[in-house]
């Protein structure tokens, strides 16, 4: 069982050395990664306010400062991008962390950021948007592996396209999947390495409860045995809140997960003593009670 922490996207820190304190003590706790959601808009009053950083940005500036823990996104919407370009992020960052990247991807859900930041200027709909998530993946891990790429899609165009550096991770760096929908289950069972649903979601969404999360996970496992793939070598992990107690760990835990990230968005308006103070808390609490 590993745990990974995933501080809000709004600049909650009043300075950088708060942040770079912060980061240094979940490194020392023993969180085995840092995900930084991905978004340039979010909806408010449901989340604080629109001033968000860049998640890649934050994430190479975090491996700077950081010896060991693993860095990712919970997720990147590969359809706000550009494939190639996320692919060339995802890759220096990845060389400059010496291959301590998780490329978190989902296919996104906000209207205003894919409206202003995406290079279609609108949320598609749902079939439409996961036809484009999937031709830009098949993109990005062709783009890490080959030499040159060349791709005639529905939605992108390569010719002989060339990506140097490659991911400092062989054959690429793992590949971890946000989607709930069905056509995404099975997407997650036959490109990818892991599965991060949200334990709650935004705008009045129910919750994910244990049952449902088992229900998902048995679906992916289905695929994953048609597909020929390991179920022992795929991570079912859950994302949940820095509060949530042992009990509710363990149920998730019952239900197949095998790695929770805990999300401190609850607690950004404390000072950096209770923030800290609630990360070294779950760390001695929580955290041993699942070794």
């Amino acid at each position: 069982m590993k745990f990974g922490i995933s501080p809000s996207p709004h600049p909650w820190w009043e300075s950088i050395e708060e942040f770079k304190l912060w980061v240094s003590e979940v490194e020392r706790c023993g969180y085995d990664a840092i995900f930084i959601p991905d978004h340039y808009n979010l909806p408010t009053p449901d989340f604080p306010s629109n001033e968000l950083v860049d998640a890649w940005s934050t994430l190479a500036f975090t491996a700077a400062i950081t010896d060991q823990i693993c860095i990712g996104s919970c997720v990147t919407p590969i359809p706000r991008y550009t494939p190639s370009q996320i692919a060339k992020i995802i890759s220096t960052v990845d060389v400059l962390s010496e291959g301590r990247v998780i490329a978190g991807f989902g296919s996104g859900w906000n209207h205003e950021e894919f409206a202003n930041y995406s290079p279609q200027s609108c949320l598609e709909e749902p079939k439409i948007r996961t036809r484009r998530f999937l031709e830009g993946l098949q993109i990005i891990i062709r783009l890490w592996q080959e030499d040159k790429v060349t791709f005639n899609g529905e939605y992108y165009r390569l010719r002989d396209a060339v990506l140097l550096p490659k991911p400092k991770q062989k054959p690429r760096p793992p590949l971890w999947l946000g989607g709930m929908s069905s056509s995404m289950l099975k997407i997650a069972a036959e490109y990818f390495d892991a599965w991060i649903p949200p334990r709650s979601r935004p705008r009045g969404e129910r919750a994910l409860t244990p049952e449902k999360y088992e229900y998902m996970v048995n679906i992916i496992k289905k695929y994953l045995r048609e597909y020929g793939r390991s179920v022992d070598k795929f991570t079912f992990a859950i994302l949940g809140w820095i509060g949530d107690d042992i009990s509710l760990i363990e149920q998730y835990v019952y239900a197949g997960c095998q790695y929770y990230v805990v999300d401190i968005s609850t607690i950004v308006k404390s000072s950096l003593k209770e923030k800290i103070k609630a990360i070294r808390n779950f760390a001695k609490e929580a955290m041993p009670s699942f070794k």
